[in-house]
């Protein structure tokens, strides 16, 4: 019999078991992990530079493994990471050594960061991190942590999805390809089943070939906040010159700065 591995959701405080249980098969989204790696560095570091200034010291509130720190850490940038999932740090730390680049990471929830104010030049947290949390009151404490832990004159940096709302009960299938792994052939995808303001996504990979009737998949729950929420969010937290850019990176990225 083939082998069915769920993690299932309890609000945020499962985004820990979410992400650690995907920690071993995350490159799995990408269709070539490490060439989306340097697109994503390059895009980010272009970004960065809008803040000038000494050699930049960079903070990724929402690391995981590695995919935006490990692209700046090999374009010369010290970076430190935090994330709340154990695994995705422990597959972090692997990637960065076998790549010869330094990343230094703690496990920490980014409503409440272990770091002193001021830190890093340029704060991040991408990769659609923000709305795991399901509230906007909960996204005003990790913006005001990490606007807390810019430097003034510096900046921070979110990425995230640009929603729109479904009727609650709408199922929406996003397949993201054939994946070959470990001599195995797996067809990856995302469902997202809405429930109104929130969605759970699965991520699933389906073992294809004769025989095969394995499916590993994930499930978390997503707050699908509006953009433009998020930024009168970030302007209240107290960040300055607040704005959209698009086509920049794979998902809008909100930029402010720290007075």
């Amino acid at each position: 019999m083939g082998e069915r591995i769920r993690v299932n959701r309890s609000a945020v405080n499962d985004a820990a078991a979410f992400y650690d249980g995907l920690a071993e098969f995350y490159h799995l989204i990408f269709q070539d992990w490490d060439r989306s790696m340097a697109r994503q560095g390059d895009a980010l570091a272009s970004v960065i530079e809008r803040w000038p200034g000494r050699e930049k010291f960079l903070l990724d509130a929402s690391c995981g493994i590695g995919t935006q720190a490990l692209a700046l850490a090999l374009k010369d940038y010290t970076v430190v990471g935090s994330d709340i999932s154990i695994g995705g740090l422990q597959r972090g730390r692997r990637e960065a050594r076998s790549r010869g680049v330094r990343v230094e990471s703690v496990a920490a929830d980014f409503r409440a960061l272990p770091f002193r104010s001021g830190c890093a030049d340029v704060v991040l947290a991408c990769d659609n991190a923000i709305p795991h949390l399901l509230s906007l009151g909960e996204i005003e404490r990790a913006i005001t942590e990490l606007r807390r832990c810019g430097r003034p004159g510096g900046g921070v940096i979110i990425s995230m999805r640009d929603y729109a709302r479904m009727p609650p009960g709408t199922i929406e299938a996003r397949p993201y390809g054939e994946r070959e792994w470990k001599g195995r052939r797996y067809a990856a995808e995302q469902e997202w089943v809405w429930k109104g303001p929130t969605y759970d996504l699965t991520i699933r990979f389906r073992s294809l070939g004769e025989g095969a009737d394995d499916s590993i998949e994930f499930t978390t729950t997503y707050f699908a906040v509006p953009i433009e929420e998020v930024m009168q969010v970030m302007s209240s937290a107290g960040l300055a010159d607040v704005e959209r850019l698009d086509g920049e990176f794979y998902q809008p990225l909100l930029v402010g700065s720290v007075p």
